[in-house]
């Protein structure tokens, strides 16, 4: 599958970070916000969920990019499915934390009505995250750590470094002989 990377690592994949840590931790704040009456946490909360939609709709738009590049290529009925699930699960995770952010707006957070509003975003986004990182790790687009071999070229896996996948590869030609 053709995707958009960024120093190797697909766009989409980098970018969704953001919403999956800023808006279950927008949910903590908010919680802590409930229960110590400390507008500060709810500020805080505030601005995590702001700060996680933004993030969430940057992956979102590198996604549709990835599944529309992708949309000439023949693809399992199954993956299509999948894809199509994960778009509409941060979709609505997003509408949902951006009406949150509305109605904030409006001093509605005071009434508590925010709290299910954050969580039912954070459980949205989550469930999306997970399905993403399963739709990606049955596809083979993450590779188990270790030495690859294509043709004559060799990849090493540097996302879990270990001493003998080093030594299984051989010599660098990118050094001079010691």
């Amino acid at each position: 599958m053709n995707k958009i990377t960024i120093a190797g690592q697909p766009l989409h994949s980098v970018l969704s970070a953001a919403p999956a840590i800023l808006i279950p931790f927008g949910f903590i704040l908010d919680a802590m916000h409930s229960a110590t009456g400390d507008e500060d946490y709810a500020k805080a909360s505030y601005l995590s969920m702001g700060a996680g939609i933004v993030g969430g709709l940057a992956a979102s738009a590198a996604g549709v990019a990835d599944y529309v590049a992708d949309k000439d290529k023949p693809q399992a009925a199954e993956a299509k499915r999948e894809g199509q699930l994960h778009a509409a699960l941060t979709g609505a995770a997003l509408l949902v934390g951006a009406a949150n952010l509305v109605l904030r707006r409006q001093g509605s957070h005071v009434r508590g009505g925010s709290l299910a509003l954050t969580a039912l975003s954070a459980a949205g986004v989550l469930a999306s995250e997970y399905l993403g990182r399963r739709m990606s790790g049955e596809s083979g687009e993450h590779a188990e750590a270790g030495v690859h071999t294509d043709d004559d070229k060799v990849r090493i896996d540097h996302t879990a470094p270990d001493v003998e996948q080093y030594v299984a590869a051989g010599p660098s030609t990118m050094h001079a002989p010691e």
